[in-house]
């Protein structure tokens, strides 16, 4: 299922929200009707937990996470760390990263069990990804994009890309992670897919610019209906 909204007047949702096949994170401040709207699809299936990160409502691009483990940048509050760790089942591992490149949803795209990642990033990351967040990790280009996590969303059925991402490469991303790819845009036209979208297995939030061609391709993808 593809469902439109925004985060205020704001079309690029993977910012604001992180969503996982056991959890959302969304910011303390989040209107009443996204609030509402997400509430009411995720219904009992995860649980959902309001916060931010380090003062900041940009969860979705600060954080990485799956239903293994979350990580957190360096700059999290004791609070917020808190106010996540304890809404959060015991199995779920949550560990702060202390990374340069400290917006980790840009670098880094990540189902249940794999990474793909900038190729920057620095060692102990990669370490915690595998130990936290239990995955297989790749540093790679899509390209010649870098942020990962800006133009690459993928789960554990499908995956989409920015249109820039040649045959050969989804086919190489394929062969890595062991889902199908598809190239897609958002919002109008937007390269960034991993900005515009959030996703699980059975969920999917894009933008309300989103066309219906674009939805089509989106749920070809993602394979979430």
């Amino acid at each position: 299922m593809v469902i439109k909204t925004n985060f205020e007047k704001f079309n690029e949702i993977g910012v604001f929200f992180k969503l996982t096949n056991d959890y959302c994170i969304i910011p303390y401040e989040s209107p009443a009707k996204f609030y509402q709207l997400v509430r009411s699809e995720i219904k009992k299936k995860m649980i959902l937990i309001r916060g931010s990160i380090s003062g900041s409502r940009c969860i979705g691009r600060l954080t990485i996470g799956n239903s293994k483990g979350l990580l957190l940048p360096s700059q999290t509050t004791v609070e917020e760390f808190s106010n996540i760790r304890e809404n959060l089942p015991d199995q779920i591992l949550v560990s702060r990263c202390n990374e340069r490149l400290s917006a980790l949803g840009n670098c880094i795209a990540v189902n249940d069990f794999s990474a793909l990642c900038n190729p920057e990033i620095s060692s102990e990351t990669e370490e915690l990804l595998q130990d936290i967040l239990g995955v297989e990790v790749f540093r790679l280009t899509l390209a010649k994009e870098k942020l990962i996590g800006s133009f690459c969303i993928f789960n554990n059925k499908g995956g989409l890309v920015h249109p820039q991402v040649t045959f050969e490469e989804q086919e190489e991303l394929s062969n890595l992670v062991g889902v199908p790819f598809l190239t897609g845009t958002v919002n109008r036209g937007s390269p960034l897919v991993g900005s515009g979208l959030v996703t699980n297995d059975f969920l999917t939030f894009c933008g309300f610019q989103t066309t219906q061609t674009e939805i089509f391709v989106i749920d070809m993808g993602l394979k979430t209906s």
